[in-house]
């Protein structure tokens, strides 16, 4: 019974956390870092200023948080793509549109950090730094079968890898949270096929040979 009551109140705790940062959410996305307050996020949430304070000492402690939630999504996202067995442009595809949800989920966030001060994200290095490392994390974990990566050297991987990471968050971040208008009408078709160039020595079968998005010569 006491292990019962222990795990419910931290699933209280983290429901009142989680309720916090979606006010922060809110909070940010209507004023800007500088001029917003705690007690306008502890008013969003529906919490007392005490409250908020109980579980951040600040708004960058917020921020920090709130990027947290971003990678908290994206290590799973990568997680869920190096745990498939064989990758082939149908599944890469197919991983896309999972990818495409999560940030949609996330656009709203995203938004918020894109749009913080450089002091709320942290002026020290650290929010570099947790940016590196989570980039790191995501090219570990592509690479972590070296029998799926035929023909090239681990180096070779790793920056296929790492240029996988970055046009995939980098085209997500633009389009979806940037709200960047795209062309076609379905741009994540092209996506598929310039991971799948990036990811070609890894792909199984005849989803090796990705065509060409350009179209026939």
């Amino acid at each position: 019974m006491g292990a019962s009551r222990v795990s419910l109140r931290a699933e209280q705790r983290d429901l009142t956390r989680n309720r916090i940062l979606d006010g922060a959410v809110e909070v940010f996305a209507a004023k800007s870092f500088v001029t917003a307050t705690m007690e306008d996020i502890a008013r969003a949430a529906g919490v007392t200023r005490a409250t908020v304070y109980a579980h951040f000492r600040g708004k960058a402690e917020v921020i920090a948080a709130l990027t947290n939630r971003v990678y908290q999504v994206t290590d799973d996202l990568y997680a869920e793509l190096a745990s498939v067995p064989e990758w082939t442009r149908a599944g890469v595809r197919d991983w896309l549109e999972h990818a495409a949800s999560g940030w949609r989920a996330l656009a709203p966030t995203i938004r918020v950090l894109l749009a913080a001060t450089p002091s709320a994200a942290g002026d020290d290095g650290s929010a570099r730094d947790r940016y590196l490392a989570a980039h790191e994390r995501y090219v570990a974990l592509l690479t972590a079968g070296p029998r799926r990566w035929r023909g090239v050297t681990p180096a070779q991987a790793r920056q296929r890898a790492l240029m996988a990471v970055l046009q995939t968050g980098s085209f997500l971040t633009a389009w979806i949270a940037g709200g960047r208008p795209v062309d076609t009408d379905d741009p994540l078709e092209i996506l598929a096929d310039d991971l799948c160039h990036l990811l070609r020595p890894a792909l199984g079968g005849r989803a090796a040979a990705p065509r060409d998005p350009r179209g026939p010569s």
